[in-house]
């Protein structure tokens, strides 16, 4: 048995995700590329089953969102800004084999790793790599997410031209009172407008509150 089996069959089915054996290859593979290049890259501040908790199945934890949000496009593509170790994009795109993923990362070392990441998983062909800033960015994309990124208030303004028209912002984050507090923010200094929607996540033997924060540009 492979060292995080019964965590990640645990974990998958109370997130009720059923992985076919070559997603559950390429997860396994992507959490040993994270295990080996961790210690040097400083990628993620968790090691053992806590990295398996606190970002894979964070990651995972907003799948169901995501993957009904995709349902309202032709061909939607997922950019995941900031995208670091590949959280959340590497994950949602094992999950969701049908969902074109982009990850925007600018710091060359995290880019390295990314690129590693992908081929190791199998996933270079329909995962693609832009190692920009995202004001210097010109694609548009119908689903824009990320976590463990900047305040919203300093990015909503900047990703705003990144969305195709329909689009939408999801974002992973914790306490609700937190995000309330950071949305009135968003309100008072924000020049571009928004609706948004808040999702409460489970996430599998994880102790504290997340929560997906949804945006509409309004």
């Amino acid at each position: 048995m492979r060292r995080y089996d019964r965590l990640l069959d645990e974990g998958l089915a109370q997130l009720g995700l059923f992985f076919d054996p070559e997603q559950r290859s390429r997860l396994d593979a992507y959490i040993a590329e994270l295990e080996l290049f961790n210690p040097v890259y400083k990628l993620v501040g968790a090691q053992g089953e806590e990295l398996v908790i606190n970002h894979i199945f964070d990651s995972l934890a907003g799948v169901k969102t995501i993957e009904e949000l995709a349902k309202r496009y032709d061909h939607p593509t997922l950019a995941d800004l900031g995208s670091g170790a590949g959280l959340p994009g590497i994950p949602l795109a094992i999950a969701l084999p049908n969902l074109d993923v982009v990850l925007v990362e600018r710091m060359g070392r995290r880019v390295d790793f990314l690129r590693t990441a992908l081929v190791v998983t199998s996933l270079h062909r329909r995962v693609t790599i832009i190692d920009r800033d995202i004001k210097e960015l010109n694609e548009r994309f119908e689903v824009l997410t990320f976590r463990a990124f900047r305040p919203l208030v300093e990015i909503l303004d900047s990703v705003a031209p990144l969305l195709q028209v329909g689009g939408v912002v999801v974002a992973y984050k914790g306490l609700r009172a937190n995000v309330e507090e950071e949305l009135k923010e968003v309100k008072r200094k924000v020049t571009s407008r928004w609706e948004e929607e808040l999702i409460d996540l489970d996430v599998p033997f994880l102790e504290r509150s997340r929560m997906l924060c949804l945006l509409h540009k309004i």
